[in-house]
């Protein structure tokens, strides 16, 4: 995500800040749990947990001395991937292989890549999902993916909102989940009173290096944040919800604290790069899979730059960020063939972000056939500005004209080469009805 939308993130911090409630530690979760107990079933039908129990202390946060008491190998764990055959038509997660609800979505993903495209919108406020309003007026039909963030669930807030919109939304609508992370760091790892950020520009002291390196601040600050995310995740699984997570996205570009910086291409120029973004993403990798087993998670990497590849062992989804400068809605073929030019062949490609919805049509043309794009909010979808949308008298907001119509949006849902939420099949672990915030909205619109 470039620059210039800064604002409108800061802009969606306010509004789901001011909407939500300091969250507890679920209570399914025992805080005496041993993050060794494994759960011994051998696949997940239902719902519930296939994951080691993340463990917690007496005040509901990470027990640390449980979570720094594993570490990562990364010598080790390079050479295990390095052994496996990839194997395109699994999960990278041998966890997520033993559950039928990720391997469901896994096929399901799998069957319609390079057939059609399925379409995705990112969430902003997602107690009045302004976006999927303006959708759903134009053509009586929602995307079939919502992506949303776990930006709010780490550093000095609390906020699980946006992972009960995600249970809702999957477990109830049938819809699939996507899920990145604006992972917010001390800005200032010897001071936390300093506040937080994601944006490099934002932080004074916090070493990208150091969040890998066992002995650091960092290093504590990670282990605990990627635990914390575990948990969440793991509430993920036991609703039955599989989830693509693009976490550490846009790693080509300075903006973000786990991007290559300057001083990281030079040394990759000399020869003498540490791999840093590599070493934060077999960490999290890592724990993700070999600690926490969680087995609803499909990985999508959003490295977009060959001096970011990872093993393809780790990856099951390859993605590339794209925002036109002015109106675009071509397939963007330039960019699907740079991201294929440096991802293993045979991987799944997306256009994870993006300003404008593509084309469908013209992709199929093209064969330009993204596994899904996700368009991102605010007035990327609707009229507002600072992630306040412009409704009338009965909270009902319009497609912002500058980048989408709703002419453009019926024609495009309507197209067979679009996966909308109405084209989607009934999945095993959920129910597929219309989100109760848009049958309430779009019955008192229709009434008044």
């Amino acid at each position: 995500m470039k620059k210039f939308i800064s604002a409108v993130l800061a802009a969606a911090m306010a509004v789901s800040l001011a909407a939500c409630t300091k969250s507890s530690v679920d209570e399914s979760t025992p805080s005496d749990s041993s993050a060794s107990d494994a759960v011994t079933s051998d696949s997940n039908t239902e719902g519930g947990s296939l994951s080691n129990p993340v463990k917690f202390n007496e005040e509901g946060d990470i027990d640390m001395d449980a979570a720094l008491s594993y570490e990562t190998d990364f010598d080790a764990l390079k050479a295990s991937l390095a052994e496996k055959t990839v194997d395109l038509d699994q999960p990278v997660s041998e966890n997520a292989r033993k559950n039928e609800n990720t391997m469901e979505i896994f096929n399901y993903l799998r069957s319609v890549y390079g057939k059609q495209i399925i379409s995705c919108q990112q969430q902003n406020d997602v107690n009045k999902v302004y976006e999927d309003k303006v959708f759903y007026l134009a053509s009586n039909d929602l995307p079939a993916m919502r992506g949303f963030d776990f930006i709010f669930c780490t550093g000095s807030y609390e906020d699980t909102s946006m992972v009960d919109a995600a249970i809702e939304w999957g477990r109830d609508n049938g819809g699939l989940v996507t899920f990145t992370w604006h992972w917010n760091v001390p800005r200032d790892v010897d001071d936390s009173s300093k506040g937080y950020a994601f944006y490099q520009e934002d932080i004074i002291n916090f070493d990208p290096l150091n969040a890998t390196t066992p002995g650091t601040k960092e290093y504590e600050v990670a282990v605990h944040d990627i635990d914390l995310i575990a948990s969440h995740l793991q509430k993920l699984e036991e609703a039955g919800v599989t989830v693509l997570f693009r976490p550490f996205h846009e790693a080509s570009g300075s903006w973000f604290w786990w991007g290559l910086q300057n001083a990281d291409k030079k040394l990759i120029k000399d020869g003498t790069y540490p791999e840093t973004y590599q070493r934060l993403w077999y960490m999290m990798f890592d724990r993700l899979e070999n600690y926490h087993k969680l087995s609803n998670i499909i990985w999508v990497w959003n490295g977009q730059s060959k001096y970011t590849t990872v093993d393809p062992n780790t990856y099951d989804i390859a993605g590339i960020d794209y925002y036109a400068d002015s109106l675009d809605h071509s397939p963007l073929s330039a960019r699907y063939d740079e991201l294929k030019s440096y991802t293993y062949e045979g991987k799944m490609l997306a256009l994870s972000e993006a300003g404008y919805i593509p084309d469908p049509d013209q992709c199929k043309e093209e064969g330009v056939m993204w596994l899904y794009y996700m368009i991102w909010n605010g007035d990327f979808i609707y009229e507002g500005a600072g992630g306040t949308a412009l409704t009338d008298m009965t909270g009902t907001p319009h497609a912002n004209p500058e980048r989408i119509t709703e002419e453009l949006i019926r024609q495009y849902f309507a197209s067979d080469n679009l996966i909308t939420w109405n084209k989607l099949p009934q999945f095993r672990s959920s129910t597929h009805e219309l989100p109760e915030t848009i049958r309430v909205w779009d019955y008192f619109r229709t009434q008044s």
